[in-house]
């Protein structure tokens, strides 16, 4: 299998595949910050349940939503440092805008101008497949990795998805 796929417009696909890794992380974020609002909400109902014709105590629905709150400031400056740290990085390692990406048989090379990545496929465990991407992640570092599909022709993206399908855990 050689794939080559010339991105000449690396800063939107790193901002595509960005935005995928932000949404999957701050979905969590807004989970939790969820689970305690409402947690909050149904300690007091529970309690006042308890004690009907006595003063409830706000204390567990006021730290509850405490939590709650806090969760959702966290997932504000967790959203404002992921962008700004990729926004330094995209501009410190992709300068001029393009890059050449060669999918072999042993593993996946990057080139741009000022640098040359190579990882082994022994090292890349599971993907998943988005609409113009596909992720593949690495055994060591929880990080995705991201190949444009649209840059890639039918043929070339059928047969990287059968490789990975063979060898590579799928993640729905």
């Amino acid at each position: 299998m050689d794939i080559i796929i010339e991105d000449f417009n690396v800063k939107k696909s790193l901002l595509e595949s960005n935005q995928i890794i932000w949404k999957t992380f701050s979905k969590r974020l807004k989970i939790v910050s969820l689970v305690f609002f409402v947690l909050g909400i149904v300690m007091y109902g529970y309690l006042h349940y308890i004690v009907r014709n006595e003063e409830t105590d706000l204390s567990v629905l006021i730290f509850c939503w405490v939590v709650a709150l806090s969760a959702f400031i966290r997932l504000l400056r967790a959203k404002r440092s992921f962008w700004i740290k990729f926004e330094n990085t995209t501009n410190l390692a992709f300068p001029s805008n393009t890059r050449k990406l060669i999918i072999t048989d042993e593993g996946i090379e990057g080139i741009t101008d000022n640098y040359r990545s190579f990882a082994k496929w022994n090292i890349l465990t599971s993907f998943k497949v988005y609409d113009q991407y596909i992720s593949i992640t690495n055994v060591m570092m929880h990080t995705s990795f991201f190949i444009p599909i649209h840059l890639m022709t039918d043929e070339e993206f059928k047969s990287l998805l059968f490789y990975l399908r063979s060898t590579k855990k799928e993640i729905k």
